[in-house]
């Protein structure tokens, strides 16, 4: 299934979190539901933001052991059970174990100091 098509996503335009909360060079999860929630991770690198399912494509886990701890380095985002890393800009899989593979992209902008889910427009 889609992330999309999730029985809990957001409308477009929704607030996924303040972008103070991710820290920089780091990520943040936002979490829709209960039951087999949608995870979202939000990446930032100062003013610049991703958001991607957090889901890696190796066995379908989210790329964090612990509530909002997400190993990164140099614009890297670490999957915490398989090692894979993941580039903040694309998603794409540099090395590890799905290589080749990326994560899947979610549109989100940042306005007036707040990552919200959609395109800007």
């Amino acid at each position: 299934m889609s992330w999309r098509e999730h029985p809990d996503c957001p409308p477009p335009g929704t607030v996924l979190c303040a972008l103070s909360a991710v820290p920089d060079q780091g990520g943040h999860e936002i979490v829709f539901g209960t039951h087999e929630p949608l995870r979202l991770l939000v990446l930032r690198q100062g003013d610049r933001i991703w958001a991607y399912e957090n889901r890696c494509p190796h066995f379908s886990l989210p790329l964090n052991f612990d509530p909002q701890v997400f190993v990164t380095l140099d614009g890297l985002v670490m999957c915490a059970h398989h090692t894979a890393f993941f580039r903040f800009e694309d998603g794409y899989c540099v090395d590890g174990p799905c290589r080749t593979s990326a994560l899947t992209a979610v549109p989100a902008h940042c306005k007036d100091g707040q990552v919200v889910l959609g395109e800007d427009r």
